[in-house]
């Protein structure tokens, strides 16, 4: 296929596009940014997920990311612009190929440069560029070492407890885990746990490192999207026990460093400000920004990388961490009964498909507005649909 743009999904902190029968990224993702992105520019635009070294730690996953950027480009030919969109780890991934320097603070290769020079964007949605408060809680550090702090994992039991009634049988297999008891869920677990180097390297205050020593390069486009929402009690939509234990876990301290401070403020002005920023259904509230609110995984404060770069968010998602994928309970609007697509955390957000879909537009505009052939921004607000 000869095409000039390609997207390329990045996923998270488990580094698979697919698992089983399981995608990482929803199937319909993928249609919706082809459909938004083809009818303005009148050519395919494939859109594509890579995988990166599963829970391994960001210089190696650093490393992985180039050379599959690069087979991309051999298998599509004359691709000119790569526009990369990263989640939650997949974002900081992504990001920090768009930096000026590499990971460890050095000057990039050849080879390296050779991708680096077909990337025009990166979009980030939920990714912990400031860390998450969730790598300091103490299943965390249990993942870190789990026989150094074997104790460690008893306050947080009701987690997995949880856990394990949030995955029947049925679900599992469906999603393509083929899970015979909850004894496997916990056997996946360890596997997470032995591997937990990303742990450490998403821990705030290293985070916050490396941001102290990388910048962004101003010839690639960044966007980033934050996601937060808080749990729920009220009956209409409460929120899952799961979902409320893993909030609490990575809420973390509101007293935050001077850097993240600032993002916080940037932030909260930002919402105050500019309130048709905020994507969110009309079943949901409106969380107070602050250094404790997060999606359940990441705190979000910390999901921006330059605060006063108005520019630079594309916008703010009253949702979970993994609403944005397109595991949400879908299900529609005039249809009654069980949803037909099972979400993942059950916050009670109450994201659907009008804000996924809105969220998408809004990813396709900050990519189209680097494509030279797309127009002006006038042009594309009149090309995409609502």
């Amino acid at each position: 296929m000869q095409t000039p743009d390609v997207i390329v999904l990045v996923p998270g902190f488990l580094g698979f596009a697919r698992f089983g029968g399981f995608y990482y990224f929803a199937d319909r993702l993928v249609a919706v940014l082809r459909g938004l992105l083809e009818e303005p520019l009148g050519y395919p635009v494939p859109v594509v997920p890579v995988t990166t070294l599963p829970t391994d730690n960001l210089r190696n996953r650093q490393t992985a990311l180039l050379p599959n950027l690069a087979e991309v480009c051999e298998k599509l030919s004359d691709v000119q612009r790569l526009h990369l969109i990263g989640h939650s780890t997949g974002g900081v991934d992504a990001q920090l190929l768009a930096c000026t320097k590499s990971f460890d603070g050095h000057a990039w290769d050849k080879n390296a440069n050779a991708v680096r020079k077909k990337i025009k964007s990166v979009v980030t949605i939920s990714a912990p560029h400031y860390g998450t408060g969730l790598a300091d809680s103490r299943l965390a550090r249990w993942g870190e070492n789990p026989l150094r702090h074997p104790t460690a994992i008893l306050p947080e039991a009701r987690t997995l407890i949880d856990l394990l009634l949030l995955v029947p049988r049925d679900l599992a297999v469906t999603a393509g885990f083929e899970f015979a008891a909850p004894n496997d869920v916990l056997k996946f677990m360890w596997q997470i746990a032995r591997n937990r180097d990303l742990i450490e390297d998403l821990k705030p205050e290293r985070m916050e490192a490396v941001r102290a020593r990388v910048s962004s390069d101003p010839e690639i486009a960044l966007t980033c999207f934050v996601t937060g929402t808080m749990p729920r009690d009220d009956p209409t939509r409460p929120s899952d026990p799961f979902f409320r234990d893993m909030y609490r876990l990575t809420q973390g301290s509101e007293a935050v460093s001077p850097v993240v401070l600032e993002c916080h403020r940037f932030l909260r002005t930002l919402v105050q400000e500019h309130p048709d920023l905020v994507i969110r259904s009309g079943e949901s509230n409106m969380p107070a920004i602050s250094p404790t609110l997060n999606d359940g995984v990441v705190n979000t404060v910390r999901q921006i990388v330059n605060p006063g770069r108005r520019e630079e968010v594309g916008g703010v998602v009253v949702a979970d961490h993994a609403d944005v994928l397109g595991h949400y309970d879908r299900q529609d609007a005039l249809i009654g009964g069980r949803p037909y697509n099972a979400g993942l955390f059950h916050s009670g957000a109450g994201f659907r498909d009008d804000e996924f879909f809105g969220l998408y537009r809004r990813v396709a505009e900050a990519i189209l507005r680097t494509i030279p052939q797309a127009g002006t921004t006038a042009v594309l607000d009149e090309r995409l649909p609502a």
